[in-house]
């Protein structure tokens, strides 16, 4: 299977810094992030409450620390209550070298090559914890004094020399805190859940086609399933039938026209890819108890 035909297309930061914070918003109760994947690493800071966090399939309830996400592993996040999350994700070849030296070939490169992995998750009560947050929240400094919210991320992404800079030594030093602990963990498997790369591939036509119209008989074809078979199997792995989630991407990105932009409720309807106004108003009350013009009056 060809995994550069699989991976997301969303751009995470800048061709000249691929690096990018997300934060939840506070002000709501409700956390939810879809299955989704990237080439990207990404630190996810539990900071308050309990989530589920699933990753490749396995789901896990957390709570306060850092959670990490290896390259091209599907993963979705669900919390209620009040909480507090925020995630940085940035693609390894920033940190690369030039020269050849020991770090790039032991390191750097085992890193890239998907052979060494992140440890899954590190509380925040032990030393390590402790240590990598110093680093984390001046990596949030950093983009609250320099960032900007950018419509091609959803996140924020930080601009100006200094800060990149800043960012980038200090996600060397969370580097170097793992490893100085020994919590990079080595791939000897070499095998590949072909299940999850399935998934990934359907999702990613997803997010790449979802202003267009489409139904569960042409995300079928993608795996050569049948229809019926399709919608058991995706409603297995991730937890709702094909179309629901489509609809909750939909909804996702009409939320960010929503907040970022002065688009009519009637545009961001029909540029979401939702053909029929009720349908999307009736879909947004669902999802966020409030019509889209309350939602982007408090927001």
């Amino acid at each position: 299977m060809n995994n550069k035909a699989l991976k997301e297309q969303k751009n995470h930061g800048t061709a000249y810094f691929p690096c990018v914070l997300y934060e939840h918003d506070h002000n709501r109760i409700k956390l939810e992030v879809n299955h989704h994947w990237h080439k990207e690493v990404e630190l996810i800071y539990l900071e308050e409450g309990q989530f589920l966090v699933d990753i490749n399939m396995e789901p896990t309830r957390l709570e306060k620390g850092f959670c990490f996400i290896n390259q091209e592993e599907l993963h979705a996040l669900k919390a209620e209550g009040n909480v507090k999350e925020s995630a940085l994700v940035f693609n390894l070849e920033m940190l690369g070298f030039s020269m050849y030296d020991e770090v790039q070939a032991r390191f750097i490169q085992p890193l890239l090559e998907n052979k060494l992995h992140f440890p899954r998750f590190i509380g925040i009560k032990n030393m390590v914890g402790k240590e990598i947050l110093i680093h984390y929240e001046r990596i949030v400094q950093w983009h609250q004094q320099s960032g900007q919210f950018s419509m091609a991320t959803g996140g924020n992404v930080a601009e100006g020399l200094s800060a990149q800079l800043n960012i980038k030594v200090e996600i060397l030093n969370i580097l170097m805190i793992l490893q100085n602990n020994g919590l990079f963990l080595e791939d000897k498997s070499g095998s590949v859940d072909y299940k999850v790369e399935s998934i990934k591939k359907v999702l990613s036509y997803i997010e790449e086609h979802y202003k267009e119209a489409f139904y569960v008989k042409d995300l079928a074809t993608i795996l050569n399933m049948n229809e019926q078979y399709f919608s058991r199997f995706f409603k297995r792995m991730i937890g709702k039938a094909p179309m629901a989630y489509v609809n909750d991407y939909r909804l996702k990105m009409a939320k960010q026209l929503l907040i970022k932009t002065d688009m009519q409720i009637t545009e961001i309807c029909l540029e979401v890819g939702f053909n029929n106004m009720s349908n999307f108003i009736k879909l947004f009350k669902n999802k966020e108890n409030c019509s889209p013009i309350q939602y982007r009056k408090k927001s």
